[in-house]
């Protein structure tokens, strides 16, 4: 056994976990800087499940723009578990287990909306950091009520638009 190469991966895969953790306890804080930190300058991000919307290569300054203007209105609450990563020198992917709570008051339904899957991404070693460069959200099941997120507010929808535009949507086939 190579000490020295088990030591490297040992410390790889931690950080790697690091950038997993940060990037749900971002979510939970509404730290955008934070959150924004966990990618590279271009993203390609799967969230069709979630969304209805197709895969993109999208501004990773974007994506987390939209991510604080569909999660500021509820109060999140992200757990992971079960970390998988597999590491071929300056990359990797990943695969984490998550449930993701979410809550706001309202008077339209239920106050509770949950989310339980996993998360797979890939991960490229940047000047000495690891970042994720392609995230899939996936789910097995949700409850409660999606109306939490109010999909008619003007400055998500004008974001949303720029996330999910046919340039962003041609530019992941591409990849």
């Amino acid at each position: 056994m190579d000490v020295e190469a088990e030591l490297r991966r040992l410390l790889d895969e931690e950080a790697i976990k690091k950038v997993m953790l940060r990037f749900g306890r971002s979510l939970d804080l509404g730290d955008w800087p934070g959150y924004r930190s966990c990618f590279t300058d271009k993203l390609l991000v799967d969230f069709e499940r979630l969304t209805g919307q197709p895969k993109v290569l999208v501004d990773a300054d974007e994506w987390t723009r939209f991510a604080d203007l569909i999660l500021s209105p509820v109060r999140r609450h992200h757990v992971y578990t079960n970390f998988h990563i597999d590491l071929d020198g300056d990359v990797a992917t990943g695969l984490w287990y998550m449930t993701a709570r979410h809550w706001k008051a309202t008077d339209m339904g239920g106050s509770v909306y949950n989310q339980y899957g996993w998360y797979n991404a890939d991960f490229i070693r940047e000047n000495g950091d690891w970042k994720m460069s392609f995230i899939k959200h996936d789910f097995r099941w949700v409850d409660g009520n999606n109306a939490l997120f109010d999909m008619t507010e003007p400055q998500l929808v004008d974001c949303m638009q720029r996330v999910f535009s046919p340039d962003n949507i041609a530019a992941a086939a591409k990849v």
